[in-house]
Parts: structure tokens; C-alpha cells; sequence
């Protein structure tokens, strides 16, 4: 189980119609399996990424701080490719 001050993972992902997903995991691992497999269902140029989050405990409804990118990934024709420097 996590506490609201160990961090997460937010895993997003969409292609040019508008078609994607999104989540947020404790692991980091799981985040970039839930990315890939989306990316995977999506059309070619899609793109996806993982941020680091944590909940803000001083916010009057649920919210999370996002933090930097920790991975970017966009889907070729092939498979979906991990990106740097985006």
C-alpha cells in the first residue's frame, strides 16, 4: 500500500483522433507495460508518456503535482519506440 507522500507514476496516451488512455501506478515498471500496450492499440504517430506525481496533500479535493517526464515513447508503424530528447 502507498501513502499520499511516496511518489507515482502517471502513464498517458493518444493518437491524432483523440483516441488514448491514462492511469497512474505506484510502479514505474507497470506504468511503461499499461503505456506500451495502449501505444500498441493506437494509430501509428501516437504518442505516450510517463510523469512522476504526488498527491497534494493540501488541496481541498484530490490533485496531483506532476513532475517532470520520466519516459516518452511514440508508436511507429512497427512498434511503439522510446524517444528522447522531445
Amino acid at each position: 500500500m502507498f501513502s499520499d507522500s511516496d511518489g507515482f507514476y502517471a502513464w498517458t496516451a493518444s493518437d491524432e483522433s483523440g483516441r488514448g488512455a491514462c492511469g497512474i501506478t505506484g510502479e514505474p515498471g507497470r506504468a511503461a507495460a499499461l503505456l506500451s500496450r495502449t501505444l500498441g492499440l493506437l494509430a501509428p504517430g501516437a504518442m505516450g508518456t510517463v510523469r512522476l506525481v504526488r498527491l497534494d496533500r493540501l488541496a481541498r479535493h484530490p490533485t496531483y503535482i506532476y513532475g517532470p517526464t520520466v519516459l516518452c515513447v511514440r508508436r511507429t508503424a512497427q512498434a511503439p519506440t522510446i524517444v528522447t530528447g522531445e
